[in-house]
């Protein structure tokens, strides 16, 4: 199931951090980029690169960076 998330609002979303290891981007895409609005695929896990350990990609932490 997809998500909505706006970047520009709302912080720390593992799916948008530059640390979840997603290289393709695929667990994200945009809806309405002018606004901030995209969606993700909050089912999906990945491992954070900050602490080695898989993640959910609606999760957060303290040293989240966007990477969109």
């Amino acid at each position: 199931m997809m998500k909505t998330f706006n970047v520009k609002t709302h912080s720390r979303c593992c799916a948008f951090c530059k640390y979840w290891y997603d290289p393709a981007n695929s667990t994200i895409a945009p809806k309405n980029i002018v606004g901030g609005f995209w969606e993700f695929d909050d089912k999906v896990w990945n491992v954070c690169k900050n602490f080695g350990t898989k993640q959910p990609a609606g999760g957060s932490c303290p040293k989240y960076e966007c990477k969109v």
